[in-house]
């Protein structure tokens, strides 16, 4: 009989412990005590096979017996299911090369009634010890409580949510102590039924100096045996949960809103294009001068009516972040134009002061827009609760490599106490009125376009919100004022428009320019067009949304199919670009887009920029 055999037939199980911790032997008895097979420990870390003797007596004998090699023996409970409330007594030796050998046995009659006593004594303080260690590292607030709530014992984290010093200044008082009146009832009923099953409720947590906390808790009773039974109170605090699915809602509303002004945006655009491109057109006939003043009205009023469909369309779009030169100027004057209404009701004069030598920064336009919009909200707000007319100013400078931007106002300032506050998320002083979310949001998006953000008090009153951000290494301008300076020529241009007005409109402004323009208003009109031998385009302007059958990508995928690089002279015009599918395909068409409505300059530059190409 080999050394294997005789150890798979002894009536004690028998395991070897290598240096680094990893079972090297198991023998059939030691599986068939254990419930554990060979195969399934075997190589395997002793901590990992066995995690809960990890720091318990258990550790401690091994170690001292490797350092010391005098042998132990210690009694323990049996982890296998398969034995329930059976005990082994273990022997542990160093073996040869510094393994560790223990041979166990289950615990029978003919030990001595005083030395069993002693051991399982022993047995039991280690499991009190380990099942107090996991209650005192629960990440979530646990209370033992008595049938008529009375705390027993709390962890940490329950001591937290009580705002108590410690767990001995909660025993013995009353879990109805922080708890409203109308919630003591609904609770004192969830204890009386925890007895017998296992409960759920909701509930408010109330101390002074603190606000309310919502809690969800579960009531267990884990000593049922017992005519005294505990009630564990495991506690959840949803506080935050419940406004982060308020936030979530407000996020919702806005989403709904950008759908909204998705769906009207083209139809709003669209006429919008037509009335800009008549007005201007007045505007340049001298021999009108009686109408000029009101076609000129006429034409800046469909412009910033256009302006902030734009700018709703840019504030509710989702999309990834980008890095771009962005003009200070043109975002400040795009969110005082949303801001205009409010103004007005609020009795507040708002102004830019953006000098022309102050360069484009490196940023995304629609973040940007965000940080700067949100900051003049605040503004807004803290002027109109101080009841007086205010003054709102808009401010750029450079500074070094930076431009500093400012938002200052002439309300109450923030009281000095919270003054470090005003980026923290869900900090707000406005109650239900505010999320706490804005200023947090612009921190993070300054910061993400590689800049920095502050707050600080005017003397005198008010507010001055600052944040600066990198200036764009780039010369955007450089190819439009090339352009600019060069003698324009006369272009062949092919307009591809369904709607009437917004047709004739596009080519009455391309032929103030002195182009040549050709319009057609359907696929099929285009495609015919185009399959004229000899005629050749300088540019097209195709309409996104063509007809019923087809988009204006359908006609540039044609071109591109055909070979003869004439898509690159597509431009693609549109008065909605905010859904994904649009948004998507434009990025990926890669060319030009002209959003209606548009002026007479903008079509210059466009048409110049693809002839150009």
């Amino acid at each position: 009989m080999d050394a294997k055999q005789l150890l798979d037939s002894l009536e004690h199980g028998v395991v070897a412990i290598a240096p680094d911790w990893t079972i090297a032997a198991w023998t059939a008895t030691a599986a068939r005590i254990t419930g554990l097979p060979a195969e399934r420990v075997l190589g395997q870390s002793f901590w990992v096979a066995f995690p809960a003797a990890k720091a318990t007596h258990i550790e401690r004998v091994l170690q001292e017996v490797l350092h010391d090699g005098k042998s132990q023996t210690y009694l323990a409970p049996a982890a296998a299911t398969d034995f329930p409330g059976m005990v082994f007594e273990t022997q542990v030796s160093r073996g040869p090369h510094n393994h560790v050998i223990m041979v166990f046995r289950q615990v029978r009659e003919e030990l001595g009634p005083e030395s069993r006593a002693a051991h399982l004594m022993s047995a039991l303080e280690t499991e009190r010890r380990l099942y107090l260690q996991l209650f005192n590292s629960l990440p979530t607030p646990a209370l033992v409580l008595t049938v008529d709530g009375q705390i027993i014992e709390s962890n940490p984290e329950g001591v937290k949510l009580l705002g108590a010093a410690d767990a001995v200044a909660l025993r013995g008082r009353p879990m109805g102590d922080w708890t409203p009146a109308a919630h003591r009832g609904p609770l004192a009923a969830a204890l009386r039924d925890a007895v017998t099953q296992r409960q759920e409720l909701r509930l408010t947590v109330e101390y002074a100096g603190e606000p309310p906390r919502d809690v969800r808790a579960v009531i267990v009773n884990v000593d049922p045996m017992r005519q005294s039974p505990k009630l564990l109170f495991l506690a959840l605090d949803v506080s935050r949960e419940s406004l982060l699915q308020q936030r979530l809602l407000q996020a919702d509303r806005l989403s709904q809103l950008g759908a909204l002004v998705s769906g009207v945006a083209h139809e709003l655009n669209n006429p919008l294009a037509a009335i800009a491109a008549f007005g201007e057109a007045l505007v340049l006939d001298p021999t009108q001068s009686d109408v000029q003043e009101s076609a000129e009205v006429i034409r800046s009023e469909a412009m910033r009516a256009g302006r902030i469909v734009q700018t709703l369309l840019d504030f509710a779009r989702q999309r990834p972040r980008v890095k771009t030169a962005v003009d200070l100027g043109e975002i400040a004057d795009r969110v005082l134009a949303l801001q205009r209404s409010g103004f007005k009701k609020a009795r507040i004069r708002a102004s830019v002061s953006v000098p022309k030598d102050v360069p484009a920064v490196a940023g995304d336009p629609q973040e940007l827009q965000q940080v700067l919009l949100n900051a003049v909200v605040n503004a807004r707000q803290a002027i109109e609760a101080g009841g007086r007319p205010g003054h709102i100013v808009i401010t750029a400078q450079v500074t070094g490599k930076h431009v500093v931007v400012t938002v200052e106002d002439t309300g109450p300032g923030v009281p000095p106490e919270i003054l470090d506050r005003v980026f923290e998320p869900f900090f707000t002083t406005k109650a239900e009125q505010g999320t706490g979310l804005g200023l947090a949001i612009s921190f993070g998006l300054v910061r993400g376009m590689g800049g920095r953000m502050w707050m600080q008090n005017v003397e005198g009153g008010g507010a001055r919100l600052s944040f600066e951000l990198p200036v764009d290494v780039g010369e955007p301008g450089a190819g439009s004022r090339a352009a600019a300076g060069s003698e324009p020529r006369r272009l062949s241009v092919l307009v591809i428009e369904d709607e009437d007005s917004v047709r004739r409109a596009m080519a009455l402004l391309a032929k103030r320019l002195g182009h040549e323009v050709t319009t057609v208003a359907r696929f099929d009109d285009a495609t015919e067009r185009l399959a004229v031998p000899n005629v050749r385009y300088d540019a097209l302007l195709v309409d996104v949304h063509l007809d019923d059958e087809h988009t204006g990508f359908d006609l540039f995928e044609r071109l591109r199919v055909e070979g003869r690089g004439r898509e690159r002279r597509i431009v693609f015009t549109t008065g909605d670009s905010i859904s994904l599918q649009t948004r998507d395909a434009l990025q990926q068409a890669d060319r030009p887009v002209l959003r209606k409505p548009f002026s007479l300059d903008e079509l210059r530059e466009i048409l110049e920029r693809v002839a150009g190409t």
